[in-house]
């Protein structure tokens, strides 16, 4: 507890000391932090903002590879050597219902986290173990044998089933997660996870099972790294690494690996999803433009907070992962000593910004039932961050229904308002999508001439 008040403190003195957002400033410092040192049966715990890559980087440190100065890699540098930033824009509509949903990713490969995982390890040399299976029972025996093995391990979970993140249950079985199982502890019928919070969290082995088997598709997956020689990568192999990582990020964006969703993944989704808020989109957008598809007060309510919240805390890091990005190419920059790239990294840096008042603009200050989800949703992240007890965190929960259901029976936009909004989301939407174009074509450019 001590521990967790002192790194609270010191993100709280650089957010008066900046300005920047309680995401922003928790990476910052995350990002010049050593490897906690717990006292659990764990190995040292590393807490990050984006869960695959934080897994990944539990996993690798723990197999002993390191930067050149025998450190672990950091967050950003894994992150970007993964193939960095990504893209996902998806609305749904169930007309029968008329529930609208949408939602935004930022990650590489944010929708298969195995490929995620197995193609940074692949490029690094090193070989993971997987197992799957639909049995409950052969599900804890591979558990086991994979700690015994290869020591903590990558675990597939439904997010809803981890009773520290007190979610609601109407979001089970589709909340896709990935957690560090460090160790079992029999004695007390629990097992130490890493999650989002700074330290490791108990759950009991029950509701880890729960979990584990909740999602069809990625039932009781485990993955590690066997026991294997640890080494520092030399520089000439990280540049490689690099200049590969900047590669996958292009190329999954021009060619994105789901090719009957592809639209989705890549960059034009964004001027799609401008028509969709336009007052006049075009004809192909009409069924599916934000005048219908969010008409009603519950699926606006819906849609602005879930551009928030996806942007800002939905494990992006804040501005949908383009800072995480911005520093990627930052510390590049200085291996490969390529001013291009220290340009790219302000661009992206610029980017996440963009991306952020994005976020603001679709939950504004200019009306308070939305300022107050924003701050709500904020908190939430924080107790979360900080491995609050489940009682504070399903509290902020409760409170963001109560507010919900406050503002649907007064809603504070009536037509006009809503109009004006979607107008200056799609002004927003507009000039991102220039931004990023350009931003690839730089990095594009640049994979093409090294």
């Amino acid at each position: 507890m001590t521990v967790r008040k002192k790194f609270k403190q010191l993100v709280r003195h650089r957010m008066q000391r900046t300005g920047e957002s309680y995401t922003t400033a928790r990476r910052q410092i995350l990002a010049k932090r050593q490897p906690l040192v717990t006292t659990i049966p764990a190995p040292s715990h590393l807490a990050g903002s984006v869960p695959a890559t934080t897994v990944l980087r539990v996993l690798l440190t723990h197999a002993g590879l390191r930067d050149s100065d025998g450190q672990p890699l950091s967050e950003s540098m894994l992150f970007g050597l993964a193939g960095g930033i990504g893209l996902g824009v998806f609305q749904f509509y169930y007309e029968k219902e008329d529930i609208g949903t949408f939602f935004l990713a930022g990650r590489a490969s944010w929708h298969d986290d195995l490929d995620y995982a197995q193609g940074l390890t692949t490029r690094l040399g090193l070989v993971t173990e997987v197992v799957e299976t639909s049995g409950a029972s052969k599900a804890k025996r591979q558990l086991r044998q994979a700690l015994e093995r290869g020591g903590p391990v990558m675990a597939w979970v439904d997010a809803e089933g981890l009773p520290h993140r007190a979610t609601p249950d109407t979001m089970g079985g589709g909340s896709y997660h990935v957690v560090t199982i460090y160790s079992i502890d029999d004695d007390r019928g629990i097992a130490w996870i890493g999650d989002s919070a700074d330290r490791p969290m108990a759950v009991s082995l029950a509701e880890l099972a729960r979990a584990r088997a909740r999602i069809g598709k990625q039932k009781h997956r485990l993955l590690w790294l066997p026991e294997q020689e640890g080494r520092n990568l030399e520089p000439a192999e990280l540049v490689d690494l690099v200049r590969s990582g900047i590669r996958r990020c292009h190329e999954l964006l021009d060619q994105p690996k789901m090719r009957h969703m592809a639209e989705s993944f890549q960059l034009a989704a964004l001027e799609t999803w401008a028509d969709r808020l336009s007052t006049t989109p075009r004809a192909k957008n009409r069924k599916t433009s934000w005048s219908r598809v969010f008409a009603s007060d519950s699926n606006l309510w819906r849609g602005l907070t879930w551009i928030y919240d996806s942007i800002e805390h939905y494990g992006t890091g804040g501005g949908l992962c383009r800072p995480l990005m911005a520093d990627f190419l930052s510390d590049a920059a200085g291996r490969l000593d390529q001013p291009t790239l220290r340009r790219l990294s302000e661009r992206y840096r610029q980017l996440g910004q963009r991306w952020t008042e994005l976020a603001h603009t679709a939950l504004p200050d200019t009306v308070a039932g939305l300022k107050r989800a924003r701050t709500l949703l904020g908190r939430k992240a924080e107790l979360l961050h900080d491995g609050a007890p489940p009682a504070e965190i399903a509290a902020v929960w409760e409170e963001l229904r109560e507010h919900r259901d406050r503002q649907l029976r007064d809603f504070p936009l009536d037509q006009g308002a809503r109009e004006e909004l979607r107008l200056r989301l799609r002004e927003h939407v507009l000039a991102i999508h220039r931004d990023e174009v350009e931003a690839l074509a730089e990095l594009r450019a640049f994979s093409e001439d090294h």
